[in-house]
């Protein structure tokens, strides 16, 4: 029998989350790659999901919103992210996670289909492994060297997939009378790694986006003396957008001074927006989910199926 104390365990640490429109999830929100990415509409059901029938329609929608014919998900995730970063983004890897995302599919397939026990066939314990191996195998396309910010939401979507399987492996071979499954450690240590990484890369955005505005000011200009009046002036270039935004004071004046401070401000809250909407929330619930995932790990057996000690 299948323990039900760890289901409700992470149900009474955490609590349950609620969805905030591709295809649809059973709460209701269309994965369509901007108002909903994969991450988020896992993150919206994480916590409280219960293993087979939940998980399983979960991760068929999201197969849906990778194959779906004529719907791009991947187009809409660049285009969200271009938005933010312009032409700074990193191609390759992008059109690298489209070939990937053959691989991926059929690996959620196979988890999703197979039995949690079998003597014949490779059950969800060893899905989940293959699934597991070949994600973290193909993280460099996801955590890339070139244009790291560009990737966010790629990163997010995929870590994602890694962590619903490896939850629902753990809680699906935690059996009562046993020791925890195995999979709470593997998902601790992808949690702490995800987390680690997802946050530096949130800073780095941050970062990155202020690093490409550049200020200059020109002070007691008298390069036309004709017009009777010096002037100081302030130059802002910013290298996403193109855009030169131009400021100038009468000398003695002080209405431009702040030119460049309000212009970085602005395109901070524009990412401020952007990780607000899209990137917080799975972060945080990550975090979350570690709490009871490290809870877990600690008392786990060493077979990732206690019951069959492999």
């Amino acid at each position: 029998m299948r323990v039900t104390l760890v289901c409700g365990a992470v149900v009474l640490l955490l609590g349950a989350i609620t969805a905030t429109a591709g295809p649809i999830t059973e709460t209701g929100e269309h994965i369509d790659g901007k108002n909903t990415t994969i991450a988020l509409a896992i993150i919206h059901q994480l916590i409280g999901l219960i293993p087979n029938e939940t998980v399983k329609a979960l991760l068929f929608t999201i197969i849906d919103a990778l194959t779906k014919k004529d719907f791009d998900y991947w187009g809409e995730v660049k285009d969200d992210v271009a938005a933010l970063v312009g032409q700074y983004i990193n191609a390759h890897n992008m059109h690298q996670v489209e070939v990937y995302q053959t691989d991926l599919v059929s690996l959620m397939e196979r988890y999703n289909n197979a039995p949690v026990e079998s003597d014949i066939y490779p059950d969800k314990n060893h899905q989940a492994a293959a699934l597991s191996t070949s994600i973290i195998t193909h993280r460099y396309l996801i955590e890339a060297a070139e244009l790291p910010q560009s990737m966010i939401l790629h990163f997010e979507d995929i870590s994602s997939i890694h962590v619903v399987v490896l939850k629902d492996a753990a809680v699906t071979y935690s059996f009562e009378g046993h020791e925890p499954s195995r999979w709470w450690v593997d998902l601790d240590e992808e949690l702490d790694h995800y987390i680690t990484y997802g946050k530096k890369l949130e800073g780095n955005l941050h970062e990155w986006r202020q690093a490409m505005i550049s200020c200059h000011e020109t002070y007691n200009d008298n390069s036309r003396p004709w017009l009777g009046a010096k002037y100081d002036t302030f130059i802002v270039t910013d290298l996403v957008t193109g855009e030169v935004s131009t400021c100038k004071q009468l000398e003695g004046t002080h209405d431009c001074e702040n030119h460049c401070d309000l212009y970085r401000q602005h395109k901070e809250n524009e990412v401020g927006m952007f990780t607000a909407a899209k990137v917080n929330s799975v972060l945080d619930t990550w975090v979350e989910l570690k709490n009871v995932s490290s809870h877990y790990a600690g008392q786990a057996s060493r077979f990732y199926n206690p019951l069959k000690g492999y």
